[in-house]
């Protein structure tokens, strides 16, 4: 069932369990056709359905932030009743880290919904999306993880529980600062993990590249929030200034490397028994 079909059958054959799921639904229902889906999850009873998609509402203005949608329906047969929440996120990836502290399966919403073979219905012959890429950078939903990093920081993005708190979330700058070529949003977030105590400040950049209909992510770790932001305040869409190495599985700062030390010669010893001269 598409997602329009899904919110459709709520809307019509079950009753909200709260007023705000009333809300949620109504508001759900009226705007359906621009929501996207890119990953779903549901529990084994078709009880609980879990939803990432991308917003069409969202595109097109510098300011937007939220151009991601985290989806909860819990339903109970009994009682016909729904209940319904969702939550607007700067990414997929904090999308999901929403709706996997609700029950989903990050495995799940790690499995991507491939892109329509003609996403705009353009239809005609011919026609080539991989060759076009996106029409606008700006549109969100029809990105995809652009590499291995990026997805390995989104997994642990989707499982890190309470481990990170979000301190600003907005855009970085938009496609009309890179000829429509790309644009990119940026988090930062305050790292509640132990062995992160000397580098707290995380700044994630995600870029979305329009022809390659794809987004990648980078990531960097500072002392203090301070330093992060005069990163962020430095930001060149022209050319980007490093960001301090992170692990992207373990999203702690990279260890030094460092060089052994050369051996230090042996020491003299003397022999163990006094040497023989003869003439």
């Amino acid at each position: 069932m598409s997602f329009s079909g899904m919110i459709d059958n709520l809307y019509q054959q079950w009753k909200p369990a709260d007023e705000a799921s009333a809300q949620t639904l109504r508001n759900l229902w009226f705007d359906s056709e621009h929501y996207i889906v890119a990953a779903a999850d549901q529990s084994t009873d078709s009880t609980e359905h879990f939803v990432v998609a991308g917003c069409e509402l969202a595109a097109g203005e510098p300011w937007v932030e939220e151009r991601a949608v985290a989806i909860h329906v819990r339903l109970d047969p009994d009682k016909r009743t729904c209940h319904v929440r969702k939550a607007h996120t700067l990414t997929f990836g904090w999308a999901g880290h929403w709706l996997v502290r609700r029950g989903a399966d990050p495995d799940a919403l790690a499995r991507y919904r491939p892109l329509p073979p003609d996403p705009y219905n353009w239809g005609g012959d011919g026609y080539d999306p991989k060759a076009e890429g996106l029409i606008s950078a700006s549109h969100y939903w029809y990105a995809r993880p652009g590499d291995a990093r990026t997805r390995t920081i989104e997994d642990r993005i989707r499982r890190s529980g309470d481990r990170y708190e979000i301190l600003t979330r907005q855009m970085a700058y938009s496609e009309y600062a890179t000829e429509e070529e790309r644009e990119a949003h940026f988090v930062l977030l305050l790292d509640n993990h132990p062995r992160a105590a000397e580098r707290r400040y995380v700044v994630q950049l995600e870029t979305v590249h329009r022809l390659r209909a794809a987004y990648t992510l980078d990531e960097g770790a500072f002392r203090t929030e301070k330093q992060a932001q005069e990163w962020i305040d430095r930001i060149d869409p022209r050319r980007l200034a490093p960001l301090p190495a992170t692990d992207p599985a373990t999203g702690l700062p990279t260890a030094p490397r460092s060089t052994a030390p050369a051996a230090a010669p042996a020491a003299f010893q003397p022999p163990s028994t006094p040497r023989r001269f003869t003439r």
